[in-house]
């Protein structure tokens, strides 16, 4: 990984072949300290596991996917939990050879070619507390 500072608040990760971007993105924000965040990236990976979130059941329905595929979007932000726990939140479209676009929450992902990924840190008071009603982290009034 090869980290560049744009600004004070913002740095863009640059994610190399064989990576794994959430792994990565936690362990940089452990080293700086960044306990609040908004990630955004765009690059290529060659697995990825994606899940899509059932509210009613309150369960994730995973998919993984052994190809080359676009990572047309990357969102998502970082906060700390009530347990005071470092949580990376992202989600994620990914796009296949013939165009074909499928996105969820992203659990963890490979690059296959490079991952360009822009952390910017705020100043925030929030945290993510479990909500009963959703199953769910949501951010919150600390």
């Amino acid at each position: 990984m090869v980290e560049g500072k744009l600004n004070k608040d913002k740095t863009i990760l640059v994610i190399r072949k064989g990576e794994m971007i959430v792994e990565t993105i936690k362990g940089w924000c452990q080293k700086e300290g960044i306990t609040s965040g908004l990630i955004q990236g765009i690059g290529a990976v060659d697995r990825a596991e994606i899940a899509h979130y059932n509210v009613e059941t309150k369960k994730y329905t995973p998919m993984v996917l052994k190809e080359a595929l676009e990572m047309v979007t990357l969102t998502g932000n970082v906060f700390r939990d009530e347990k005071g726990e470092l949580v990376i939140h992202l989600h994620v479209g990914l796009g296949r050879a013939n165009g074909e676009l499928m996105g969820g929450h992203l659990v963890e992902a490979r690059v296959g070619g490079v991952g360009e990924i822009i952390i910017e840190a705020v100043s925030s008071e929030l945290i993510k507390k479990y909500d009963n009603e959703t199953g769910l982290k949501i951010l919150s009034e600390s």
